[in-house]
């Protein structure tokens, strides 16, 4: 009776267009961090402690590291405070493409693409980071 219950709760909400938000809990693969594909060139790694985001071939806006190149990765942690690494995100778990305008919530951050870029989001200090959508532009906030 009760999984009767359960999927009739579940057909309603679908039915009148207010499906649940993909979740940590939902996810099914790393109960620490989520893997995410914003675009065709940077993917970011979501954990409660920061959501960090790489572009293999550097972000053109970041300083220029000891090897000439751009930093590859731009990370926020959950106070706000905003760094450029070179290492890989590495990330575990199946990763998730993201579809543009849909939002993603995980381990306490909101994540959006839009037609602009990536809007990645700590629910409780706000603050965070924008990704331009050709990976050019990283803006801490």
């Amino acid at each position: 009776m009760r999984r009767q219950s359960v999927a009739a709760l579940g057909a309603l909400i679908v039915a009148v267009g207010t499906a649940p938000l993909a979740s940590a809990d939902s996810n099914g693969y790393n109960p620490d961090s989520q893997t995410l594909r914003t675009t065709g060139n940077v993917r970011c790694v979501v954990s409660a402690e920061k959501a960090a985001c790489e572009q293999v071939a550097g972000f053109p806006a970041a300083p220029v590291n000891q090897s000439g190149g751009h930093w590859q990765v731009a990370s926020v942690d959950a106070a706000g405070k905003f760094s450029w690494a070179e290492a890989g995100i590495g990330g575990s778990g199946q990763e998730i493409a993201m579809v543009n305008g849909n939002p993603y919530r995980f381990h306490g951050w909101a994540i959006l693409l839009t037609t602009e870029g990536t809007r990645l989001s700590n629910f409780k200090s706000v603050h965070g980071m924008n990704i331009s959508l050709d990976g050019m532009t990283v803006t801490p906030y």
